[in-house]
């Protein structure tokens, strides 16, 4: 994607930060998620502050690694996208 201008990837960027967004708020209203995320806040009130700090750390890692995961899997898929309708495109102009 290095060869794209600024803007585009700029604005792939936004599209997937939409994307992550929308898929959070949707993940959030489920009741297996609540019920896990209740449980994790139980488990850390029962730890004391330096394993709360560290869990709390742990979660923040995890969430950011995640993040950049699906970014990069949103990403190969644009790609992937790109690379499919580029020659069909080409093969309509030319006909």
């Amino acid at each position: 994607m290095s060869d794209w201008p600024d803007w585009f990837q700029e604005a792939l960027c936004q599209r997937f930060y939409q994307l992550e967004l929308a898929s959070e708020q949707q993940a959030s209203c489920s009741s297996e998620d609540k019920n896990q995320f209740t449980q994790m806040e139980q488990f850390k009130m029962n730890q004391n502050e330096d394993i709360q700090r560290l869990l709390s750390e742990w979660e923040e890692a995890i969430g950011y690694q995640l993040s950049q995961d699906k970014q990069s899997m949103y990403m190969e898929g644009v790609k992937d996208g790109i690379r499919l309708i580029l020659p069909v495109m080409h093969s309509t102009v030319t006909r």
